[in-house]
């Protein structure tokens, strides 16, 4: 049998979900652990982790030493709000996210200089620094050459970022003068970058990706939660901090693109219409999982009912 440990984590502190989300999976997975912030409770594979949840790489980090198992082949990383396909288990997640021993998955890269519309998470991977006042993290990260090599062994390029990644668009003349106002030198940055002569270069390699779900090898887990820590501490978005860590630790990383299945994201009405037919009815949900998706996300479990009893649950405490 595949040794895996199925690893939950939670943005906030939902314990109500812990029982349900124990029972969805117990049968498919022998090993489960859940990564829960504040957590006070007497349950022993739920672990308690602190760290803000736009950096929740961090649990990662912290839970280690409670997750970690030298048996285990591989570290599977889901969220909480997360629905992996019922058809996914212990003994065939290999096959289905073609995995080897030595590795990983993540849904996907991002490179940021790809990035069309003006995000603020742009921003702020442009001003990341590794220096921060109170933390000695300098030299728990590749040197910048080093992490370079790792980026072009999985084909990523950093190039500069342009103008309008990094400051907006204004859309009127009143906007311009606000702007102004507020950003002595904003004309003078918007004049010079239509010379092309100034270029926005990150500070240290970073890349960035869906990381509601991924996978980690038992040769990469404890390089790359060391990683995550350093992310976490010097504040670098998860959605960058999990994909940077990932690259700069794993041998081999399978995307979502590579698999007969694909993840469901659901980010607008019409998209969460696929799901109005299951009555918000979780057991509808699983019964009639979409056959060719991978997973569904965001499913919000307290929005949704379910048959199952406590007493199901394997007795858990709270």
């Amino acid at each position: 049998m595949n040794k895996v440990a199925l690893v939950i984590i939670y943005n906030h502190q939902y314990n109500k979900n812990i029982e349900i989300l124990e029972y969805i999976y117990k049968e498919r997975f022998s090993s489960i652990y859940h990564l829960v912030p504040f957590y006070n409770g007497v349950k022993d594979n739920v672990i308690p982790v602190y760290e803000n949840s736009y950096y929740f790489q961090g649990y990662i980090a912290q839970g280690l030493k409670s997750f970690f198992k030298k048996d285990y082949n591989h570290y599977f990383f889901i969220a909480d709000d997360l629905i992996l396909n019922p058809i996914i288990n212990e003994k065939n997640y290999k096959t289905h996210l073609n995995l080897t021993e030595n590795s990983c998955f993540l849904p996907e890269f991002i490179s940021l200089n790809k990035i069309v519309n003006f995000w603020p998470r742009v921003v702020e991977a442009f001003r990341y620094t590794i220096n921060i006042a109170g933390v000695e993290a300098k030299n728990q990260l590749p040197n910048y050459d080093v992490a370079l090599a790792s980026f072009k062994k999985f084909e990523l390029e950093i190039k500069p970022l342009v103008f309008s990644q990094l400051w907006k668009t204004p859309s009127s003349i009143k906007d311009i003068s606000k702007i102004i106002i507020r950003d002595k030198v904003y004309l003078f940055r918007y004049l010079l970058s239509k010379t092309g002569k100034k270029k926005y270069n990150l500070s240290y390699p970073i890349v960035g990706g869906y990381s509601d779900i991924f996978v980690v090898s038992s040769d990469a887990i404890k390089q790359f939660c060391h990683y995550c820590g350093v992310f976490a501490t010097t504040k670098l978005f998860v959605e960058f901090g999990i994909p940077t860590a990932l690259v700069l630790s794993a041998e081999k990383i399978v995307l979502e693109k590579e698999l007969k299945l694909q993840g469901k994201a659901l980010w607008t009405k019409e998209d969460y219409s696929i799901l109005k037919k299951h009555e918000n009815q979780l057991e509808n949900l699983l019964n009639d999982f979409p056959l060719n998706h991978l997973y569904i996300h965001a499913i919000k479990l307290s929005k949704w009912k379910t048959n199952y009893e406590k007493s199901d649950c394997n007795n858990i405490n709270f």
